[in-house]
């Protein structure tokens, strides 16, 4: 009894685990793990309007494919980039952008520094194929 109720549970989770595997193939990857030197991390704040919630550890979101409005925001400690000083917020869009985005693909997203007053924007710093990985 205890084996037949063992091979019913890895069953359902290897039904379960293929199932994710196909959801995650028609789905696009943003991807927000460490960028190259050259740019600063940044971290989904909302994609379409809608708040992640998720925590800091966290750095890939699925999102389905299609025009997706990102909001995001910017680890950039660096006083040589931005200044002593730098503005916090450069008005209600920043950090916010518009990217579309194709199933089966993984965008990798940072911050890049625009100017020397705290001036940023979230720049796609490459894109790859397979985004199930």
């Amino acid at each position: 009894m205890a084996r037949n109720i063992l091979l019913l549970l890895v069953a359902t989770c290897l039904a379960a685990c293929s199932g994710l595997q196909q959801s995650v193939s028609n789905q696009a990857i943003l991807d927000f793990a460490t960028p190259p030197n050259t740019l600063y991390p940044a971290r989904l704040v909302a994609v379409d309007g809608e708040p992640t919630n998720a925590p800091l550890s966290k750095t890939s979101f699925w999102v389905d494919p299609g025009i997706r409005e990102i909001e995001v925001t910017a680890a950039i400690t660096d006083q040589t980039q931005v200044g002593l000083k730098p503005e916090r917020s450069r008005g209600p869009d920043q950090g916010r952008t518009t990217i579309e985005v194709e199933a089966g693909k993984r965008y990798r997203i940072a911050a890049q520094v625009i100017d020397k007053t705290g001036g940023w924007e979230p720049v796609i710093w490459k894109i790859e194929d397979g985004g199930a990985k």
